[in-house]
């Protein structure tokens, strides 16, 4: 190992704290679709409830089950499972803009609250709309794609296009 002195410290060179810097950034996963809509009605699809209903989409959840209520700066997803269990998810607000959401994300079989962002970067009639889930544990990572690229193609068919 290879050092340099200042004022008789040693100090290890840049080349050597890299070895040490965390190599790995929390476990996430990242869906876009391009949807054939304004910021301003997206915005809308992902903060009603009733919208919520139509578009959220989690895996193995009967269809038509998902039920959404909404509170000061939170929401609570429910739905039920093909297994006939009741599941969901609790969101708490953290950032609610017209172009950004950002929220916590607590799912029933998840030990520790996972973060949710969402951009819709665009202008008038088309927007993309980009959704980071960070802090997943690697075993819920496949579930939450699942939801994900689900629910987005569903919003996107909501406005008439299809997911990208």
């Amino acid at each position: 190992m290879s050092t340099i002195t200042f004022s008789g410290i040693s100090a290890r060179t840049p080349g050597e704290w890299k070895r040490y810097l965390p190599t790995t950034q929390p476990p996430s996963i990242s869906v876009a679709a391009s949807v054939n809509a304004d910021r301003h009605r997206i915005f809308q699809a992902l903060t009603v409830p009733e919208y919520i209903e139509a578009w959220f989409s989690p895996p193995g959840a009967i269809e038509g089950s998902t039920e959404v209520f909404a509170g000061t700066d939170s929401f609570l997803a429910s739905y039920v499972s093909a297994a006939g269990e009741r599941a969901g998810v609790l969101c708490s607000y953290k950032v609610c803009r017209r172009g950004k959401l950002l929220f916590t994300w607590e799912h029933n079989a998840e030990a520790e609250p996972s973060v949710v962002k969402i951009r819709m970067l665009g202008d008038f009639g088309r927007t993309t709309v980009d959704v980071t889930h960070a802090g997943l544990a690697l075993s819920d990572q496949q579930w939450h794609k699942k939801l994900w690229e689900s629910s987005l193609g569903k919003l996107a068919k909501l406005f008439g296009t299809d997911r990208n």
